[in-house]
């Protein structure tokens, strides 16, 4: 930018008006050319192998990927956009487009996003934290080492994004106990990508880790009406590939960031009195904990029965009437938009497929680029490692999956793979912020940058894909899962 300094608080852009013009408006203008594009294209005809209901899919499909890569409008927006565009489209009658909205994935999502969030907002949650930085928090190796450990721990059973937002104020207190630098701290860094990594890698060994997974699968079971993955199925398929990356993260923060720290004692009394700040265990607390452990039994040994979904929402409801929380306790913590978010994409998907639009879409992106199912399956895995660094893995999912899944009988692979390859790959975020919450909390600290994070997250990403290749040619076919 061509600038000229006149004050320590007043910057002169000596750029011509035209392009100062332009670059502010650059939002406005992008935006104009999507919806341009998408009535330009509304208002010819489609391919004469596709049905003009599956065009209009398209179109509405294409506009929300636009919308959703670049992130001009907020996420859960978009898909309320593309809610409404298919009734009005003349596409699928409205009732049954709002119908798709009340699944029940959307449902569970949001029995754990309050479920973390009265473990937040109690107190429980930081009191966990706090207790284990501080007792293996015993020499810098070991502090980088709790913090990777318990990100990625306490991911497999609440949501990866609560997980960070429940960290990241520990550890920003952390390194200003130790008064590390942003620009040259490498142990600063490594504080964060551990924070960053062990929530992403952690979120992915269950279906509670993230939302993302519940909208795989419930896409799937939309797709194929008899075929779905359970909790403890998921976490079977996907356990090795975790523990390898999990191996893989600790041994790049050990190499990647230097300790440049010696004493970390600032630390511990710090956190020593936040704890006598917060006194004993509360009966909150301790109710609190009860109930999910519950939940959590329930959730292994009785989901088939009863169904996630519902065993969240009863959780719910005995939270409340042990009078444990109140509304106002959560109302802050539950993150509204990606519970839109999931339900238009679930809407989307299940009209793509319903109109045959997915398969079109699949047929075009897929046929002729291979001969067999493990190189179909790796070609899929890596378009969604990629995309996920570039826009949000949920809408990866809904993006990718629908017309991934319409390809199952023409390569003779079962439709809960493909959904698992999707899946798991998805997570992949390591690369930019907009993959994931996780990582957009991390650069947030500002010791972090892009190129830092471009730099590590794509060896990780590199990493990641070598261990679901373990998965996909020796794991998988080892125990019979074709």
């Amino acid at each position: 930018m061509n600038t000229t300094e006149t004050s320590p608080n007043i910057i002169v852009d000596r750029r011509p008006m035209v392009l100062v013009i332009l670059d502010r408006l650059r939002r406005e203008i992008l935006l104009a050319v999507f919806f341009v594009a998408f009535f330009i294209l509304t208002s010819i005809e489609g391919p004469a192998d596709l049905s003009e209901e599956g065009y209009k899919v398209l179109c509405v499909f294409f506009l929300c990927v636009s919308l959703w890569t670049t992130n001009l409008i907020p996420l859960s927006i978009t898909s309320l956009l593309a809610i409404a565009l298919i009734p009005m489209m003349g596409i699928m009658d409205a009732a049954e487009v709002y119908s798709f909205f009340g699944n029940k994935a959307v449902f569970f999502i949001l029995g754990v996003f309050i479920m973390s969030a009265a473990m937040i907002a109690c107190g429980l949650s930081a009191r966990l934290s706090i207790w284990v930085i501080d007792n293996w928090g015993d020499s810098p190796s070991h502090l980088l080492t709790a913090i990777y450990f318990l990100s990625a721990f306490c991911s497999c059973f609440m949501s990866e994004h609560a997980v960070a937002a429940m960290m990241f104020p520990i550890v920003l207190e952390i390194v200003n106990a130790l008064n590390l630098s942003k620009e040259d701290s490498s142990f600063g860094k490594g504080m964060f990508f551990a924070l960053a990594w062990g929530c992403i890698i952690g979120g992915t060994a269950t279906v509670f880790g993230g939302g993302r997974v519940l909208l795989g699968v419930e896409i799937l079971e939309k797709t194929a009406h008899e075929t779905s993955i359970g909790i403890l199925e998921y976490t079977q398929l996907s356990f090795p590939m975790v523990i390898i990356l999990f191996i893989c993260g600790w041994v790049a923060l050990k190499l990647s960031f230097s300790l440049d720290v010696k004493d970390i004692e600032p630390v511990h009394r710090i956190l020593q009195k936040k704890l006598e700040v917060m006194g004993a265990v509360s009966i909150k607390e301790k109710g609190i904990a009860g109930v999910m452990f519950l939940t959590l039994i329930a959730w292994l040994f009785f989901s088939e029965d009863l169904g996630i979904a519902n065993i969240a929402l009863v959780a719910i409801v005995l939270l409340f009437v042990l009078n444990l929380i109140n509304w106002k306790m959560v109302e802050e913590h539950v993150n509204w938009s990606i519970i839109l978010m999931y339900g238009g994409a679930i809407c989307l998907g299940e009209v793509m497929s319903k109109s045959g639009a997915a398969l079109w879409l699949a047929k075009h992106a897929f046929e002729g680029t291979s001969y067999s199912v493990p190189v179909f399956l790796l070609i899929v895995a890596v378009l969604s490692a990629v995309l996920t660094n570039f826009m949000s893995n949920s809408a990866v999912i809904a993006v990718l999956l629908p017309p991934a899944l319409s390809m199952s009988d023409t390569y003779g692979v079962s439709f809960s793979m493909v959904a698992m390859t999707v899946i798991l790959t998805s997570n992949f975020a390591f690369m930019l912020p907009i993959g994931t919450p996780a990582s957009a909390i991390a650069y947030s600290s500002g010791f972090i940058t892009i190129g830092d994070m471009a730099r590590t997250g794509f060896s990780l990403s590199l990493l990641g894909m070598i261990a679901f290749a373990i998965l996909l040619f020796f794991y998988w076919p080892m125990i019979g899962y074709h």
